[in-house]
């Protein structure tokens, strides 16, 4: 069942353009893996499909639902585009824990909030809950503990953690191994690689050409704000057809 369907995204900042007709689609329990040089607008695009950035033009639709259509007001009210973000879950690059809570705190505290707004979940259920994705990110055992006393790959397990909370239909990355050393990012590729591997519907902006390859169902090539070619990740990352695709790949390949 397709899930996202997003139609024609363009988003200038000022008179630079970022995004140019961006279209593409994603079906329920699929990867999406996104690749591309800094600059291409791959970050700007996930903060758009998660309602950080407004796009200037274009739709986005979560199952069969118009969440935004840049044509139409209404679906551009501040109220109930905080509802709409619900639908996703963003993972940042640098963690963006709150420093005064515990792991269990940030995992719970999104929520928490909503509990007390809509009602309808007690705080031990949410608590339970928050200690169950701990442990399936590995940290029982850091529940208790502050971000400052978290090695990168654990506080990124618990921002992954934190993502999962609210139950989001789709769930994005941005980067997530870009501020880990070496050898931390192990530990937070193989959590996403479970997730994948259960079906969780996933974008994932990613830097690592091997493990877009290995998880992702898909893979779209960014350059310059466009997409310059997309489809089977084993193709377009082995065997890409367009000369820019191949430019880029190449000089992955020497780095």
């Amino acid at each position: 069942m397709e899930i996202l369907d997003v139609r024609h995204i363009e988003k200038h900042f000022d008179d630079t353009p970022v995004l140019t007709d961006i279209s593409f689609s994603l079906e329920e329990g699929q990867a999406l893996s996104i690749i591309g040089s800094s600059g291409s607008g791959k970050t700007t695009l996930l903060r758009c499909l998660n309602f950080l950035e407004r796009p200037d033009k274009g739709i986005i639709a979560v199952k069969g639902e118009t969440l935004f259509d840049a044509a139409d007001p209404k679906t551009q009210l501040e109220e109930e585009i905080r509802t709409k973000r619900l639908h996703f879950g963003l993972v940042f690059q640098n963690f963006n824990l709150f420093p005064q809570y515990t792991a269990l705190q940030n995992v719970t505290l999104a929520r928490e909030l909503l509990a007390k707004e809509q009602g309808g979940e007690s705080r031990e259920s949410i608590l339970a809950a928050g200690k169950d994705l701990l442990a399936q990110m590995g940290l029982s055992d850091r529940a208790d503990h502050y971000p400052h006393q978290l090695s990168g790959g654990q506080q990124q397990r618990v921002a992954i953690a934190r993502a999962l909370a609210l139950h989001p239909d789709i769930l994005c990355f941005d980067e997530p191994t870009s501020a880990l050393d070496p050898e931390l990012t192990g530990e937070v590729l193989r959590v996403i690689r479970e997730l994948a591997e259960h079906k969780t519907t996933m974008i994932i902006v990613t830097h690592e050409m091997a493990f877009a390859r290995d998880v992702a169902d898909q893979v779209i090539f960014m350059d310059g704000g466009v997409i310059v070619e997309q489809g089977n990740p084993k193709e377009v990352i082995d065997h890409p057809k367009e000369e820019r695709t191949k430019q880029f790949l190449a000089r992955y390949s020497e780095k």
